[in-house]
């Protein structure tokens, strides 16, 4: 089980809780640059941008250790 956005209780869960982290602040600089270009140079074609989440993979994705099976 996983979650999003990395709440800040998602680590104190039982078991914790995976989650996918964003940059929130890479995300807002980013927008703002890309919006003062598209201001100062209105021509110019869409700009694609990709910011890479963070997976804080935690006990809720992480396998358990296994005891061999009964014989």
């Amino acid at each position: 089980m996983a979650g999003f956005d990395d709440s800040p209780d998602s680590a104190y869960f039982t078991p914790p809780l995976t989650t996918v982290r964003q940059n929130f602040d890479a995300v807002g600089r980013r927008s703002m640059d890309v919006l003062l270009q598209r201001i100062n140079s209105p021509a110019e074609t869409a700009t694609r941008v990709v910011i890479r989440p963070e997976l804080v993979a935690r006990q809720s994705t992480i396998g358990r250790l296994r005891t061999p099976p009964a014989r």
